[in-house]
């Protein structure tokens, strides 16, 4: 009997963390796309010292994906030690196939996450709408494994099966949700990714913000604050936002102390 995929873990020497920052979060989230496009990737999850993977592979081409997987962390950060050997568990039913998916998705309920309460360093923001980065595993998942829930997804956050409404909030929430995202580390440099990070901000500030405030926000001279208003906002990334931003603050309030009566 034929895999249906492989479970994969990878893990540097002397449990060296993978991950400090929300940076780190982001350009590890990038990496692991980019690396696993030619491949069918179903989800990923990095809990500090050890990374998986799931992808609808055979045994060697899984061994290739966490190869380059491998060389694309240490460029994108120099971490000072090896990668010990790469550990590859075949999935041979629907069954293995699902919980592997929800083991890493739902790394919160297997580590402590204080460090990454938003999941930034799994597949449960781009599963839930939150992160266009890996938008395509959406589809793939229905296909795949369609035992996986949106409840699931919520519940990997510790949040109960609801509907995410964001409210108005201060504007360097805002910013960090908008760069979440996008898969942004922070709003600095030009590019494509970063113009279109910097007109959906602007699109969602409230329009009580001074254009200069703004500016400082995003990094941009205060003269380029109306030519940005007056860019197409994309849609995608507007709503990814907003369910990101949702998303947030239903985390937020889950460790904010309770108000007392009176």
């Amino acid at each position: 009997m034929s895999a249906l995929g492989y479970h994969v873990r990878i893990r540097l020497e002397s449990d060296r963390q993978l991950h400090t920052s929300p940076a780190h979060r982001r350009a590890m989230a990038r990496t692991i796309v980019r690396v696993a496009a030619p491949w069918s990737l179903l989800a990923f999850g990095c809990a500090g010292v050890h990374l998986h993977f799931v992808a609808l592979c055979n045994h060697e081409e899984a061994g290739e994906i966490a190869r380059r997987l491998e060389i694309g962390l240490q460029r994108t950060r120099s971490f000072g030690v090896p990668f010990l050997k790469v550990h590859r568990k075949e999935l041979v039913d629907q069954q293995h196939l699902f919980s592997a998916v929800l083991y890493d998705i739902g790394q919160r309920r297997h580590h402590e996450l204080a460090a990454d309460p938003y999941l930034e360093a799994t597949s449960a923001p781009d599963l839930l709408g939150a992160r266009l980065l890996g938008s395509h595993l959406i589809p793939r998942i229905r296909e795949h494994v369609p035992e996986l829930k949106r409840g699931h997804i919520l519940a990997a956050f510790g949040l109960a099966d609801s509907t995410l409404a964001s409210e108005a909030t201060d504007p360097e929430r805002l910013r960090e949700a908008v760069l979440a995202a996008a898969a942004l580390p922070a709003f600095s440099g030009k590019g494509p990714d970063m113009q279109v990070a910097r007109v959906v901000f602007i699109a969602l500030a409230p329009p009580s913000i001074r254009s200069g405030d703004l500016a400082d926000l995003c990094r941009v001279a205060t003269r380029s604050i109306p030519r940005l208003r007056k860019l197409p906002v994309p849609p995608e990334l507007l709503r990814a936002a907003g369910v990101q931003l949702a998303l947030r603050q239903r985390v937020d309030a889950l460790t904010e102390p309770a108000r007392l009566p009176g």
